[in-house]
């Protein structure tokens, strides 16, 4: 799994990939409780979640290559000083 932040001044993009088997049906696998392994007790990809706290969510993947999702969070106009690393 390889991880990468990408920092704008209006936002910032958190980009997910992975090498893995892909997904044949992305709208199928954005079903909150959807789950490839129903074996397994498990309660969907997690998608929902993601849209939740994100702006925007990209979803890219090819069967047998792997999945990449990017994820946009926009900054708010008004400053914010409790995240803030000024001194």
């Amino acid at each position: 799994i390889y991880l990468e932040c990408r920092l704008f001044p209006d936002s910032i993009e958190v980009i997910v990939r992975d090498e893995g088997i892909g997904i044949e049906d992305i709208e199928k696998a954005k079903i909150p409780t959807y789950t490839s392994k129903p074996e397994l007790e498990r309660s969907g990809m997690g998608f929902s979640v993601m849209e939740s706290f994100m702006d925007s969510l990209e979803i890219q993947s090819s069967v047998g290559e792997g999945t990449t999702i990017i994820m946009t969070k926009k900054f708010s106009q008004q400053k914010d000083r409790s995240f803030s690393c000024e001194r």
